[in-house]
């Protein structure tokens, strides 16, 4: 049990999303929160910075708190919240920091597994699957792709936008079936990816199919955030990394 839970990342501002809502209410209720409150650790300035949830937190009384984030890899901005962490932690009895989704051979099995039931092959389509640039999450990307050829899916590429054109000008199918690999459907997904990446690999001659989902969508990657929470309840210490 836990006084509050804070969910930092890429869902401060969405609403009035079945998959973020299913993901807000799974984490609220598998670590027994008393309150559940969204932070952001970058991007548009939309919602409360993580740093001014916990002062706000701290003001309020709560004693223990979790911070889970929604960030696929250990990158730029999981160190951020790692930062933001430390720095409050003294104002805390219990401040603890979740891992990011990809945080370990089994978590890329478990993520693998999810993308191959959810994009199924199609003969002479590619699955293009746009994330976060940074060289943490490139190597994440790449372990998640070994991960999913190891059932079979050559076709299922990830990386960053600008690799990833770069990566299909070199496959042989012309047609994409292009989505955000991304815990939430918002601004970055629908403007970047779903509109700018797809407008320029359609200008490059292939035939783009738009996949307007999100991870948090996947029960079996909701699973897995829920499930790091609950190991880093139970870990000693007071800000576990």
């Amino acid at each position: 049990m836990v006084d509050a839970l804070v969910i930092a990342g890429c869902l401060s501002g969405e609403k009035n999303d079945a998959g973020v809502t299913a993901l807000v209410c799974e984490l609220t209720a598998a670590v027994g929160a008393g309150v559940a409150v969204r932070a952001r650790t970058g991007g548009r300035p939309v919602g409360p910075l993580l740093p001014d949830v916990l002062s706000d937190l701290r003001r309020s009384g709560a004693r223990r708190v979790l911070v889970a984030t929604t960030h696929v890899a250990d990158g730029r901005l999981q160190r951020d919240a790692a930062d933001a962490v430390c720095a409050a932690a003294p104002g805390f009895d219990e401040l603890r920091l979740a891992p990011p989704l990809l945080s370990g051979e089994k978590d890329h099995a478990a993520v693998a597994a999810a993308l191959d039931e959810a994009l199924p092959p199609a003969p002479g389509r590619v699955v293009a699957l746009a994330g976060h640039r940074g060289p943490e999450c490139a190597a994440a990307f790449a372990q998640l792709e070994a991960a999913l050829r190891a059932r079979g899916r050559s076709d299922v590429l990830v990386a960053a936008p600008d690799l990833l054109r770069s990566r299909l000008r070199e496959r042989p199918e012309l047609a994409v079936l292009l989505g955000p690999f991304l815990m939430a459907l918002g601004h970055h997904a629908r403007h970047d990816v779903l509109d700018g990446l797809a407008t320029r690999l359609a200008a490059d001659g292939l035939a783009v199919t738009p996949w307007p989902h999100f991870l948090a969508e996947l029960p079996a990657v909701r699973a897995l955030v829920v499930s790091h929470a609950c190991v880093t309840m139970i870990q000693k210490g007071t800000v576990p990394f």
